[in-house]
This record gives C-alpha cells, sequence and structure tokens, in this order.
C-alpha cells in the first residue's frame, strides 16, 4: 500500500459502501485517481465530504475524483433515522434549498402525512440544484 491508498482509503472504501460500479483507484507520479459510478448525486456528494474530512480544502493537490451518478432523476435517497422529520431532512440535505412539503411530494407515494415517518423508511430526494 501507498501513502496515498492509506490516506484516501476511507474514500474509496466509502464508495464502495454506497453502491459504487466499475471503480478504480490509479495512482500515477504521486497523484491518486478515484473513479466509477455511484447510485446517486448524493451518494457522489458523500464521497467529495468523505474526501474533505482527510483534506479539508482538497489543497494537498494529491486526489482527483472522477464519480458520476447513475441516477439524475432523483437527488438521492435517505433513509429516515431517530429523531428525523421532514423539515430536519430538508434543511440537512439542501441547505434550504428544498423545502418540507417538496420532499413529502416526492414521496406521495408512500407517505399520507408529513408527520408520520418511519424510523428506517427510504425517501426520495428530489433534485434541488
Amino acid at each position: 500500500m501507498s501513502a496515498l491508498t492509506d490516506k484516501y482509503g476511507p474514500v474509496y472504501i466509502l464508495a464502495e459502501q454506497l453502491g459504487g460500479s466499475g471503480l478504480a483507484a490509479n495512482e500515477d507520479n504521486g497523484h491518486l485517481t478515484i473513479s466509477g459510478q455511484l447510485p446517486t448525486k448524493y451518494d457522489v456528494n458523500q464521497v467529495w465530504d468523505k474526501a474533505k474530512e482527510i483534506d479539508p480544502g482538497l489543497d494537498d493537490g494529491d486526489l482527483t475524483l472522477s464519480l458520476t451518478p447513475a441516477r439524475s432523476d432523483i437527488y438521492g435517497e435517505h433513509e429516515i433515522k431517530p429523531g428525523e422529520n421532514l423539515t430536519r431532512i430538508a434543511q440537512h440535505l439542501s441547505k434550504g434549498k428544498l423545502t418540507p412539503h417538496q420532499l413529502f411530494e416526492a414521496n406521495r407515494h408512500q407517505l399520507d402525512d408529513p408527520d408520520k415517518i418511519r424510523i428506517g423508511q427510504k425517501i426520495i430526494i428530489p433534485n434541488f440544484e
């Protein structure tokens, strides 16, 4: 294992855990490129966030992420955790660009009431950017 593989291994592992396909990590001349496809843009953003945890400003210049989402019709999917509601989820995932009502409307096929979501339930996060 190289120093870059050790440094950015958690990024690659997260991409695998999120259901990445065609993943590859190629190191060349002190630079690591991780490429492949992830299910949604939300998954791609989670991998970017992991990379920023390791190198906050991505100033080291030793990593390139070339990841694409397989689905473009939605931003992503989210599994409801204890204490969450549609307002918190919308605020957290979209930084205020998505309203709880938009989140509810995107999930009308499985939600009858915006106040009745269940822990473990998977909801769709619509595109908002």
